[in-house]
């Protein structure tokens, strides 16, 4: 069983963007949604190794050390209400594949995206109620919660600034939400139109993307004022109703080479000039693409295409997906450690 104590040396500023954005040759952990189940794969063949049972998670994120993953209990959504709610944060041994903890999370409910700041501990936003929270990864417990203005607005997904001083929260019918982590306060609001689901920073930290939920374009937002400074339109990109999920998932390879943005709606994904993400191609992969993971050298990005089952292997460079292979039944995040 692994033993790691993340608070036993502060994450460097300028490793915390890799901390969050994890990439590795150990292996890959897929989060199962529709099959209610943790799965891991081999990193080369993307093969199927375990199966872990364990319904309603949704998001993963590892630990600096590579040793433990977290995984979010959301619970479960379905004709725009939850039928479900999810109170805990799983805790994953990843050398021995099992899970070894449960973070129980209380009243707030619908943990989804998480993400670790300077000092180890790991951030968490609650999409069911709107709270965003600190887990103490030295207790293993839920240790605060922030009224960020986001209930009734359905946060799904947050980012933290590679210096680890803001967090910047996509509200699915809001708007985006900029929290100040030394003040423990909400810093500003930026206004965008009908909400935003995927968010990403670049590496270095001077731009910050949004997908608009309704034409689907990508939201060029200036840091300095919390404004929208560009509005790229994507290839491909179908009309959608707000109030619907039509999922645009964003994430930068580890080389800072690429942007990659998954579109949920219309089963296509772009890869983008990072320098400019209007430069970018369309690739039709397959139906309900989600998550993306970057393999070690940045050749490659597996898609999982949660609504067929399968992981998409695409070549950066050439921008081509060359294989699908079978990976459970419907994973939604996934990465690998």
């Amino acid at each position: 069983m692994a033993t790691t104590n993340l608070q036993d040396n502060a994450i460097r500023e300028c490793d915390l963007e890799s901390v969050n954005n994890p990439t590795g040759r150990n292996g890959l952990i897929g989060i199962d949604k529709v099959g209610d189940a943790i799965l891991f794969f081999d990193p080369v063949t993307l093969e199927t190794q375990k199966v872990i049972p364990h319904k309603n998670h949704h998001e993963v994120a590892v630990s600096p050390d590579h040793k433990i993953a977290f995984a979010s209990e959301f619970g479960k959504f379905s004709a725009g209400n939850f039928i479900e709610s999810g109170t805990h944060i799983s805790v994953v041994d990843l050398e021995t594949r099992a899970i070894i903890r449960r973070i129980p999370t209380g009243i707030f409910k619908g943990p989804h995206a998480m993400r670790f700041d300077t000092h180890g501990d790991l951030w968490v936003i609650f999409e069911e109620t709107g709270e965003l929270g600190r887990v103490d990864t030295a207790t293993m417990e839920l240790a605060e919660t922030f009224t960020i203005g986001a209930a009734g607005q359905r946060p799904p997904f947050l980012e933290i600034t590679p210096n680890g001083q803001r967090i910047y929260v996509s509200c699915k019918m809001g708007n985006i939400i900029v929290f100040d982590v030394e003040s423990r306060s909400v810093l500003a609001e930026i206004d965008v139109p009908n909400g935003t689901e995927g968010i990403a920073i670049s590496p270095d930290g001077s731009r910050f993307y949004a997908a608009e939920n309704t034409k689907q374009d990508l939201l060029e937002i200036d840091i300095a004022t919390n404004r929208i400074s560009r509005f790229i339109s994507l290839k491909g990109a179908v009309l959608s109703n707000p109030k619907t999920s039509r999922l645009i998932r964003l994430r930068f390879s580890p080389d800072g080479k690429y942007l990659v943005s998954t579109n949920y709606a219309s089963g296509v994904m772009h890869i983008h000039d990072a320098k400019d993400p209007s430069d970018h191609v369309m690739l039709a992969i397959a139906k309900g693409p989600q998550g993306i993971a970057f393999d070690a050298d940045s050749t490659h990005a597996i898609v999982s295409n949660h609504d067929c089952g399968l992981f998409t292997r695409v070549h950066l460079d050439s921008r081509k997906a060359i294989e699908c292979v079978p990976a459970g039944k419907g994973i939604e995040a996934l990465t690998f450690y």
